[in-house]
């Protein structure tokens, strides 16, 4: 976990620097040299010596979002959108939403000549093979001739195609978007997912 965790923050920090290039340098501290390149580099040793959520930005993110969080969660559209989920049918839709986006996103990750889309492209993030499990679970034997993507499904995974095509750095948005959402704002409200 520790490992995810950095490279999120990592990613947080990229984006929020507006770097225009950066390296992700897993060398160990032994053996770097010192470079005066005037690219961003990272390194993420620093984020896994402790917990990366206690400094710098990832705390302040976190600090600065923590009381819009819990109004989030105890909100009445938040609330209603648990209860929607609350049957096997709904989520597993969401699921199969989800499943489609993560393979278009996942797909243009593998076919880009962008650089730094490949750098923060972490295998361990990657969703699709958890998907298609889940996928098996709902769907049961030849679940891919059984799903079909919703038209909001759709639309995202069009948007993907475009931004791969046409400006492949953005990807790196959707990277930050969907994994820190998916999976670490899902850890947060999977109390609350179990409970409807």
């Amino acid at each position: 976990m520790k490992r995810i965790s950095s490279s999120i923050a990592i990613l947080a920090v990229c984006l929020a620097s507006n770097a225009t290039s950066f390296t992700l340098n897993a060398t160990p501290p032994t053996q770097r040299t010192t470079s005066s390149s005037s690219s961003l580099s990272m390194s993420t040793e620093a984020a896994l010596e402790g917990n990366p959520r206690k400094e710098g930005l990832a705390l302040q993110l976190d600090d600065g979002t923590r009381k819009s969080h819990s109004v989030a969660q105890n909100s009445a559209f938040v609330t209603g959108f648990f209860k929607g989920l609350s049957n096997r049918d709904s989520y597993s839709k969401l699921l199969t939403s989800l499943y489609f986006v993560y393979v278009a996103m996942e797909d243009a990750f593998d076919a880009t000549p962008e650089a730094t889309v490949k750098q923060m492209d972490n295998t361990e993030l990657r969703r699709v093979q958890a998907c298609s499990e889940d996928m098996e679970y709902f769907y049961g034997p030849g679940w891919k001739n059984k799903i079909q993507p919703s038209a909001a499904a759709k639309k995202y995974v069009a948007r993907v195609k475009e931004v791969a095509e046409n400006k492949p750095r953005l990807l790196i948005a959707h990277q930050y978007t969907r994994y820190l959402g998916d999976l670490f704002g899902g850890q947060m409200m999977g109390g609350m997912a179990t409970k409807s």
